[in-house]
């Protein structure tokens, strides 16, 4: 229970005490191929943004075991990727003559995530026979660039936590269960933004 209130406190911190000065901020359309799909970034105030991004998400693993050799998978799994986005360094990269057009700046973000997989969450739970959605909720600070040639790069580092339904490797039979676990949380994105120059 004191990890989802910490969660919670930590999405709401960014509403909670920025002052702003001018609206830097403007909507960004984009298409991204890294994890395939497109995003749609709204301008809701002086500095922040409703950020929403529907793709693919993209998963690579290989195991080994003596007994069993080598396994490699790769996964293209249905997302969508939500976040309020706070840009907190116009002034400093102003100052510096570098490009804050196109909401080219860092942010924090509180940050909700759904992907529909049917992967394993843990190494003691088995691979699902029909997707579910794997949740994520958490707090990522990033940095996008939108670069006058229209490419774009965006990447975020955070903590979040996930929950889920999953099944358990067990005997008799497997069992269903739900579970929680803070974990990592993290996106890396290459695209290019369509909006008229």
């Amino acid at each position: 229970m004191k990890i989802k209130t910490l969660c919670v406190l930590l999405c709401l911190a960014p509403f909670l005490s920025f002052a702003q000065d001018g609206n830097i901020t403007t909507d960004v359309t984009k298409l991204t191929f890294f994890n395939p799909g497109a995003s749609f970034e709204k301008s809701i105030g002086n500095k922040s943004t409703l950020h929403g991004h529907l793709f693919f998400n993209t998963s690579v693993s290989y195991s080994y075991s003596d007994a069993f050799g080598g396994d490699f998978n790769a996964s293209f799994d249905p997302a969508l990727l939500v976040q309020y986005r706070y840009y907190y360094n116009y002034n400093q990269r102003q100052q510096k003559e570098k490009r804050t057009e196109m909401n080219s700046m860092n942010y924090i973000s509180p940050t909700f995530q759904t992907v529909f997989t049917k992967n394993a969450v843990a190494s003691d739970h088995i691979v699902e026979f029909k997707s579910r959605p794997v949740n994520v909720a958490g707090v990522v600070w990033g940095m996008q660039r939108n670069y006058a040639k229209r490419f774009s790069l965006d990447l975020n580092l955070g903590l979040g936590y996930l929950f889920t339904t999953t099944t358990l490797q067990g005997a008799p039979q497997p069992q269903k269960e739900s579970v929680g676990m803070v974990t990592m949380m993290g996106q890396f994105n290459l695209g290019f933004w369509l909006n008229k120059q």
